[in-house]
């Protein structure tokens, strides 16, 4: 199975993200746009991961989120990695609680070392991936207007991690919810 895990969005936050990509796509086709139902902000991407793992990451997960109360963020800013310039990825970010968002992010990281997972090469930065450049020879009228783009902040809240399954398909990922881990939910 193909996971990871992730902090969740309340479907309020994914409407409003999908006007912001409603905005933003015509502008470029050389962009794979995420699904408004596909958006979440990953914490740790597992990969590959046997089933016969899949307990002993839900009860970690669940030890995590007991140790951490919900929080809440404030969605203010679009980037691009690794710049706006020339993006291989455009985002959505916030900068409200993030020290508490990596905390926790550092946490799940260091749990999943623990328990096997090889560790992660990139550091954690809170965003919101809404696309991935496919052609970066077609960005002009895209880049020029995002660097420009302003939207009114969204606020967020965070209460949970969950591990997904992602399954590819032709028509994009499938994300299913395996288990979720509720903060400050002693179990």
């Amino acid at each position: 199975m193909r996971l990871f895990i992730a902090f969740p969005l309340e479907p309020s936050v994914k409407d409003e993200l999908a006007k912001i990509l409603a905005d933003v796509k015509p502008k470029s086709n050389a962009v794979k746009w995420v699904e408004r139902n596909n958006l979440h902000l990953t914490s740790r991407f597992l990969g590959e991961t046997h089933k016969d793992d899949v307990p002993e990451i839900e009860e970690r997960l669940d030890r995590i989120a007991a140790k951490y109360e919900p929080f809440e963020s404030v969605i203010d800013k679009i980037g691009g990695f690794p710049n706006l310039r020339r993006p291989r990825v455009i985002w959505v970010g916030m900068e409200k609680n993030v020290d508490f968002m990596t905390k926790i992010a550092t946490h799940v990281e260091l749990a999943m070392q623990d328990i096997g997972f090889e560790a992660e090469i990139k550091r954690f930065k809170a965003h919101l991936t809404l696309g991935r450049v496919k052609d970066p020879r077609r960005l002009e009228e895209l880049t020029g207007y995002l660097q420009a783009y302003k939207f009114d902040p969204i606020p967020i809240h965070f209460d949970r991690l969950v591990l997904f399954k992602s399954t590819l398909t032709r028509t994009g990922p499938i994300y299913d919810r395996l288990h979720e881990a509720v903060l400050g939910v002693k179990s």
